[in-house]
């Protein structure tokens, strides 16, 4: 159901469309529906544990120097995939039924809808399940020591960007004086992410940061 009207199928409307404080049905199925939304805190129940865990286990075995550097290194690499996946597959151009698809479900609900308080995180069946993969891609290519560092890392990004995703959205920047720095820079994460959901969808991929984009050539500044 959408907006009070049966879903009539994957895809709505106009893929540019863009329906203000709706929060539309995606799926007939009840089962499907439930695991589609995510409360802002599961994310953080998740992963804080695992990034303590992790963390601990690079702090016990690569030592000071290696560990900060592969905990700055998940991290980065955690940007890297953030561009790279918003660009290339979460703007999956829908030029046939199945792209349209895939492009609809991932991420096309998301500007249709970007005000969906239950849709701005990804589902927990598909981030743990990315997670997991992303753990052994680490332990395949990278020296054992380095592993819990790089995860770590790579899953501090993950939540970061989560939560500043969610931010954009829905969290007013703080008042007080002395948090002016974190305030300047909420409002400059909002005014970069509002800018590629309403006026150019082929700059400002980056939502946690805009370094990625300087380097491709896609920032979506002044």
């Amino acid at each position: 159901m959408v907006d009070g009207k049966p879903l009539a199928g994957p895809y709505i409307g106009d893929i540019n469309a863009s329906h203000r404080f709706t929060h539309p049905r995606m799926f007939r199925s009840s089962f499907m529906e439930f695991f589609s939304r995510v409360h802002p805190a599961v994310p953080g129940l998740m992963f804080v544990p695992v990034i303590g865990y992790f963390g601990w286990r690079c702090a016990t075995t690569a030592g000071l120097p290696l560990g900060v550097a592969t905990l700055a290194a998940g991290f980065l690499f955690w940007t890297l995939m953030e561009y790279v996946l918003h660009r290339f597959y979460f703007h999956l151009a829908p030029t046939t039924s199945l792209r349209k698809w895939l492009y609809f479900y991932s991420h096309g609900i998301h500007h249709q809808y970007p005000d969906d308080y239950y849709r701005l995180l990804l589902p927990p069946i598909l981030s743990f399940g990315a997670a997991a993969l992303f753990y052994n891609f680490f332990a395949l290519l990278a020296p054992a020591a380095a592993v819990p560092g790089l995860f770590a890392g790579f899953v501090m990004g993950y939540l970061y960007y989560d939560y500043v995703h969610f931010a954009t959205h829905h969290a007013k920047p703080p008042r007080a004086a002395w948090l002016s720095p974190i305030a300047n820079l909420m409002k400059e994460q909002r005014r970069l992410h509002m800018k590629h959901h309403f006026q150019d969808h082929t700059k400002g991929f980056g939502v946690s940061m805009p370094l990625w984009d300087y380097v491709f050539g896609t920032y979506g500044g002044r």
